[in-house]
């Protein structure tokens, strides 16, 4: 007799919760054979990379994983999904990584609704088995923390199937070889394959080839989703502060740019009465405020918004003078000396962050004496930029620090990189890190320079 009942997702979901507090090993030994169970674990682990999602399926669900369209529970449509997180050094938890669905197939996705869509056959309904990753840990001692179904919100639903359709009017435009995760926003194409080599693919209405690629919801909606809805074990995630217009038809965003052109050339003193904003004592994230009362006058900042969280968009506010220049580069966050020179450049975090990250810039000028909405606009970096210009900023790092000289990296100076640079971004000058040769070295972080954002924008 089976231990749940496989056309009932709520049976599933209570199996599946068997497993919580207990590690993938304690997992095989609550087996009747766990001996023999706890060697086919081995061996999962071996052959598969680290496969913990094989693992629950052959041992916990008893079935053997398949690539099949349907959901890995067909009968009660139902798809297992085994994903990790960490705990943040400071406070609170994160998604470590995307979570990734099924293979998007080029030659039919131009053809399907979303209703129809092989996607959402395979994941409207998913089992998430979420587990607490730790650096130092065996695979197999990793805890299993919270089994959970879930499926996408309401608020949600528009967001992920203007993404869909986002995905698919590319394939249909004969641009696969073009898509990106910076196209959308809660669920991307991400690349799928061992190699780039082996994982390219014919498209339909183009002869180039594109990568292989899976519809993946992005870390930053995996975190939200963990912190307000899984870990919190919610019935349903609590709803934070939000942006978007429920009764809209506009895709998030043109939402977004639509609602801050209305204020296009208003000066701050006007903007500040027609939002109703306190600012007599003279805050100094004004700019920052404003653009988040413009959508919500809950919102003291626009990154704390639910869907800016969510799609992982980086809001940049910025400061034009009269003479149209900018004077600040653009920071980014620090970097271990100890941990980037065990980096390639292609899994390096940089490259990642701007692989995966879309910018919402929020322009103001000078005018008189005061600053003027100029405008809002969303911004990617250029690949091309990206694995040229970035690139050889990021090598020239690496391989100074590995050559004891993290104190000489390259800076806005250097004629030879025209894109970015590396500079302190500590608090002061004992706000330091280790470096490989045993010394201290201040903080510091990559910045895009000043002039190349300037051209950017000017676009």
């Amino acid at each position: 007799m089976s231990r749940y009942d496989i056309h009932n997702p709520i049976s599933i979901e209570e199996h599946g919760k068997r497993m919580e507090g207990k590690t993938f090993r304690e997992l095989s030994e609550s087996n009747e054979s766990y001996i023999a169970e706890e060697k086919r674990a081995y061996e999962i682990i071996k052959n598969n990379k680290g496969n913990l999602g094989q693992l629950v399926e052959e041992i916990h669900f008893g079935y053997k994983p398949n690539s099949n369209a349907a959901p890995d529970f067909e009968e009660a449509g139902v798809e297992l999904k085994v994903t990790p997180y960490y705990k943040l050094k400071r406070k609170g938890y994160s998604a470590k990584e995307r979570l990734v669905l099924n293979i998007i197939n080029y030659e039919t996705i131009i053809s399907e609704t979303f209703k129809t869509s092989s996607f959402w056959k395979k994941n409207s309904l998913i089992l998430l088995v979420h587990y607490l990753y730790q650096k130092d840990k065996d695979k197999l001692d990793f805890l299993i923390t919270n089994v959970q179904l879930f499926e996408f919100p309401d608020s949600d639903f528009k967001i992920i199937q203007d993404d869909w359709h986002t995905i698919k009017e590319k394939v249909k435009e004969g641009k696969a070889h073009e898509l990106s995760e910076r196209d959308t926003n809660y669920l991307s194409a991400c690349t799928k394959g061992a190699t780039s080599k082996t994982s390219m693919r014919t498209q339909p209405n183009s002869p180039e080839k594109a990568k292989q690629r899976a519809f993946s919801l992005k870390a930053s909606y995996m975190t939200y989703i963990l912190n307000n809805y899984i870990l919190p074990k919610n019935p349903t995630y609590t709803k934070r502060d939000s942006i978007l217009d429920k009764n809209t038809d506009k895709t998030l965003d043109q939402y977004i740019l639509d609602t801050f052109e209305r204020y296009y050339s208003l000066k701050e003193s006007q903007l500040i009465q027609l939002l109703d904003i306190d600012a007599s004592n003279k805050p100094k994230n004004l700019k920052a405020l404003i653009a988040a009362r413009i959508f919500n006058s809950n919102l003291n900042d626009l990154k704390q918004a639910e869907e800016i969280e969510k799609a992982n968009i980086k809001v940049k506010t910025m400061r034009l003078e009269k003479n149209g220049k900018i004077k600040e580069s653009m920071s980014f966050p620090h970097f271990s000396y100890l941990d980037i020179i065990n980096q390639t450049w292609e899994n390096s975090d940089l490259r990642n962050m701007f692989l995966e990250t879309k910018f919402l810039f929020i322009i103001f000028q000078k005018d008189g004496q005061e600053f003027k909405l100029e405008k809002a606009m969303f911004w990617k970096l250029p690949e091309h930029d990206l694995e040229n210009d970035v690139r050889k900023v990021w090598e020239a790092t690496v391989h100074r620090i590995r050559n004891g000289r993290a104190s000489d990296l390259p800076s806005k100076s250097d004629n030879k990189f025209n894109v970015a640079h590396v500079r302190p971004h500590g608090q002061n000058k004992y706000d330091t890190l280790p470096t490989p040769d045993g010394g201290e070295e201040v903080k510091k972080c990559f910045w895009l320079n000043n002039d190349y954002i300037l051209g950017q924008i000017s676009e």
